[in-house]
Order: structure tokens, then C-alpha cells, then sequence
């Protein structure tokens, strides 16, 4: 699963890499945590949603806070999800996520990155409305079973897009629901990761000092 990531890259770089500037009050984060704010490209700008999926149905808004994941082998065909993998796919950028392992009797937090670069995870969103009109978009972040070195920290990983696949992957005409499925379910595994304070573990935490490594 993916429950906590960090995304410090300079807005200039963020708008050159998707062609598209962020919105104006973005600013780096270390511990961005379900039910806020994170950024995502869409088909045509980069735009803030709230990070877990509402579906159109739902009946409130709590009904996202604990679909902020979606499997890759079930994102088609789940009924909470399958609408938003169809017609409402986005990129969500990251430049590194958490992930925890049990050791002596404590969990130890792990920062897991791409050499400390820029990537996009797959994603996909939802609009909800609720009964006084008030709308929201949120989103989830798709997951693969873990393989390579995530294996020793997880069972899962999120699915990252190669950037000369985001085209495909945001095209959400119905014929590239096939060529979607294909991206998510032959993911790569490039991760690397180093253990971190476990003051990551509090998502009130902030600072740049969370994605610092520590020795073991």
C-alpha cells in the first residue's frame, strides 16, 4: 500500500516535466497524509484533489477516507473504482513514499524513492457532490504486489507510469482501457529505500528532516 509519500521538487521543475504549472499555493511536503491536498495531472493541468477516492454514490464524504489505495488487479472491476479507471485517470507526483516494516516489536518507517527523483504514480479520480452542491475531487493511488528490493518492506508498491507512457495513460477513450490495464499490471520495481525518524510517523510531522536517513 501507499499511505504516506513526500513531494519536495521545485515548482519550476514540476511544471516543466508535465508541461503545466502548479497551482499557486503549492509548496514541498514531507508527510502528506491521507484526506489532504496532493497534486495530480490530469488530461490537461495540474490541480489539487483530495487524497481518497469518493465515489460518485457515496452517501458522505467519509467513504474516501479509507480508499486512498486502489489494486491493480481489481481497480477495472471494483465498483467503487472501476468508473474512475475507465474515464478519470491522473499522474500523481512524488519524489519518494513511506512504507513500514515490524522490527522489535516497534514499526520502523522506511523512506522508499527513485534516486531521489521525480515520478508519477498512477492514479485516478473521482467528482462527488454533496446534498447542498458543494463538490469535491478526490483521488486514489493505484498498487501493485511489491517486487525487487520493495519485497523487503512490503508486500505492495504504487504503480509508477514512465513518462513516455503518460499520454496513454491519461487518454481515457474507451479504447485505452485496455493499454491502461497493461501499464499497471507490468509496472517496474526501481525503488531503493533507507530507514527514517520514526517521527514520520505522526502525520502532523513536518520538515525536510523526515526524509532524512538514519543509521540502523
Amino acid at each position: 500500500m501507499c499511505g504516506r509519500f513526500f513531494l519536495d521538487i521545485p515548482a519550476g521543475d514540476i511544471a516543466e516535466h508535465y508541461n503545466a504549472p502548479p497551482p499557486d499555493i503549492f509548496s514541498p511536503r514531507y508527510n502528506i497524509a491521507p484526506t489532504t491536498p496532493v497534486l495530480a495531472r490530469t488530461g490537461s493541468e495540474l490541480t489539487f484533489f483530495r487524497w481518497g477516492l469518493i465515489p460518485s454514490w457515496a452517501k458522505d464524504l467519509t467513504m474516501g477516507n479509507r480508499m486512498f489505495n486502489a489494486r491493480a488487479e481489481t481497480v477495472a472491476e471494483k465498483p467503487s473504482f472501476r468508473q474512475a479507471f475507465k474515464r478519470r485517470r491522473c499522474l500523481i507526483p512524488a519524489n519518494g513514499f513511506y512504507e513500514w516494516r515490524s522490527e522489535k516489536g516497534l514499526r520502523q518507517p522506511y523512506c522508499c524513492h527513485v534516486d531521489h527523483g521525480l515520478f508519477s504514480m498512477a492514479g485516478i479520480w473521482e467528482l462527488w457532490q454533496d446534498a447542498e452542491g458543494n463538490q469535491i475531487q478526490s483521488c486514489a493511488i493505484i498498487t501493485t504486489e511489491a517486487s525487487g528490493a520493495m519485497l523487503d518492506i512490503h508486500t505492495r508498491m504504487p504503480v509508477i507510469i514512465a513518462v513516455e507512457n503518460y499520454a496513454q495513460w491519461l487518454d481515457c477513450r474507451s479504447e485505452q482501457t485496455d493499454v491502461a490495464a497493461a501499464m499497471i499490471t507490468s509496472a517496474p520495481s526501481p525503488y531503493q529505500y533507507y530507514a527514517v525518524s520514526m517521527a514520520v510517523n505522526n502525520s502532523r510531522h513536518e520538515g525536510r528532516d523526515l526524509i532524512e536517513r538514519i543509521d540502523r
